[in-house]
């Protein structure tokens, strides 16, 4: 019997397994946002009665694999799924894709319990994340150095993250920007500022250093003057941070050169919200 249920518990893993290398993710955490997708009021994002059939599940599975290998050719699609071609490319797939990121509006929002008089401190982290996209014709130069990425010398869009400090939760995004966007810029193109409340802070690194008061008030960057204690925990909150932006980098639709345009804010936000519901079902970052 003991035998029996070891196997049986190694064939059960052995297919979850196989499932997230297909898809990047474990059943339960695409579960969870398909019922949500089923239930919800956003209008984005709900699959309506007619989408709730086996072709429609098929169509998320599909967007999934998309995001997580990147195919560069839709034949991979249409052999995997045996589905027409015309449904592995342009807005029969991307229309999924399009439906993932709108739940942004349910799954990254800002966590009132960080405005709590009883919270801690250092509420969040923030950082800039730069991902590879190609190069956009200029009217008048070969080549324009805005869109470059010092990080990879490579055209880029460049997105900012805070994800709270004591929870696995992304809380903020703000992007796309331009690959050469400093990030005190993109934090003031934003709200953040606005949603980190008085008495609280952010942790980033010495590329947010302002002078501005009301800005250098709610951030916190590396101090050698820092108690040794409060240095090394600043440092694992930042390395946190950093290992957030791997996993969104873990999909190749982000790792790899994007080949579709503008539609990079949509794969960008269908992968932060899979990666939270990752975190929501069974795989949380880190403690500090």
């Amino acid at each position: 019997m003991r035998l029996e249920y070891a196997c049986q518990r190694k064939s059960e893993h052995s297919k979850t397994e196989t499932f997230r290398k297909h898809f990047g993710s474990l059943p339960l955490a695409l579960a969870d946002m398909w019922h949500n997708m089923t239930a919800t009021d956003i209008s984005e994002a709900r699959v309506d009665i007619k989408e709730q059939d086996d072709a429609g599940f098929r169509m998320f599975l599909v967007a999934h694999f998309f995001l997580w290998t990147y195919p560069k050719n839709s034949g991979l699609i249409v052999s995997r799924f045996q589905i027409c071609d015309k449904y592995s490319r342009g807005e029969h797939l991307w229309k999924w894709i399009r439906k993932i990121a709108a739940l942004k509006a349910l799954k990254i929002v800002w966590d009132p319990r960080l405005d709590s008089v009883e919270s801690e401190i250092f509420v969040v982290t923030v950082d800039g994340t730069d991902f590879r996209v190609n190069e956009k014709k200029h009217p008048r130069f070969n080549q324009d150095k805005g869109q470059c990425s010092k990080k990879f010398n490579h055209c880029a869009a460049k997105y900012e993250v805070a994800v709270s400090v004591f929870r696995s939760k992304i809380v903020w995004i703000n992007g796309p920007f331009r690959g050469a966007e400093h990030d005190l810029t993109m934090m003031r193109g934003g709200r953040l500022m606005e949603l980190i409340a008085e008495g609280k802070k952010g942790i980033a690194d010495r590329g947010y250093v302002t002078s501005v008061p009301e800005e250098k008030a709610k951030l916190s960057f590396p101090n050698a003057y820092d108690p040794k204690e409060l240095n090394k925990f600043k440092s694992r909150a930042r390395l946190r941070q950093e290992t957030l932006n791997g996993r969104l980098k873990n999909f190749n639709v982000l790792s790899e050169t994007f080949r579709h345009g503008e539609k990079h804010k949509f794969a960008f936000e269908a992968v932060a919200v899979t990666v939270q519901y990752q975190m929501d079902n069974g795989s949380p970052l880190y403690d500090v």
